[in-house]
């Protein structure tokens, strides 16, 4: 009995090595996507950390004003005031302003009665915004009522 091969000789001379070759390749394209992976993978992290601590900045933010007290309770002009924020502290610039209102109260008839305040009524406000060398906070945020 004698054996004849599927395939000549002659063709695995010529096919020595291309396997090893498309392994290779094949290993060197995993890596690349592998790493494009990482990359994106890292870079979303970053992003969602950012997200976090804008959002946890806003709602101290918010807080603050809420309060009657936003800065501290001080008179009209530049104060700083710092809150927390994930256990570091963020300092924020607040600066208290005041405006004179008029108001005007009208009777069932519509006439009207001006207030009985000389001057108008006084309202300060409070504006709060993270200071510029703050380098915690990615995105610098400024809130008023």
């Amino acid at each position: 009995m004698q054996l004849e091969f599927y395939k000549s000789d002659v063709m695995h001379k010529h096919q020595q090595g291309v396997t090893l070759i498309e392994v290779l390749v094949s290993i060197v394209l995993m890596a690349v996507i592998g790493l494009g992976a990482a990359y994106i993978s890292g870079r979303t992290a970053v992003l969602h950390r950012d997200q976090n601590i804008h959002l946890h900045t806003v709602n101290q933010m918010r807080q603050q004003l809420e309060n009657s007290d936003a800065c501290g309770g001080k008179a009209i002009g530049a104060h700083d005031v710092q809150i927390q924020v994930a256990g570091t502290g963020i300092n924020l610039d607040c600066v208290v302003t005041e405006g004179a209102y008029t108001v005007v109260a009208k009777d069932s008839t519509g006439a009207g009665v001006a207030s009985s305040t000389v001057g108008g009524i006084k309202v300060s406000a409070a504006t709060l915004a993270v200071d510029e060398a703050d380098t915690f906070v990615p995105v610098k945020v400024q809130m008023s009522p």
